[in-house]
């Protein structure tokens, strides 16, 4: 089982199988909005790795499946938030590290 779940399907090899009659008919049955079809690969695969491993598929069709809620808009609005004051720490401690590295212009002055 656990060998299943780790199985990587490539990005291509998912775009294809939406061509199917019968995966459409099943994403369908699923809740999952037709207009996120052509994209499963794009939203699936958010770190651009070129697969998806089947246990973040079955994971990712759990969260399509049926209308955004509220609180769906919530998490993501909190995680770009967290997201915002990492790089803005980020930027912080580079622009530190440049300042002790390079001499000051005013020094060289």
């Amino acid at each position: 089982v656990d060998e299943v779940i780790a199985m990587e399907v490539p990005n291509k090899v998912l775009d294809g199988v939406l061509h199917d009659s019968v995966v459409v008919a099943a994403l369908n049955d699923l809740d999952i909005d037709p207009g996120d079809h052509q994209y499963l690969s794009d939203i699936l695969d958010p770190d651009n790795s070129g697969g998806v491993c089947v246990s973040e598929l079955v994971d990712g069709l759990r969260r399509l499946r049926g209308d955004p809620r509220r609180s769906d808009i919530v998490t993501v609005d909190l995680m770009v938030r967290s997201m915002q004051r990492q790089v803005g720490a980020i930027d912080a401690s580079v622009a530190a590290l440049v300042e002790q590295l390079l001499p000051s212009r005013d020094a060289a002055s």
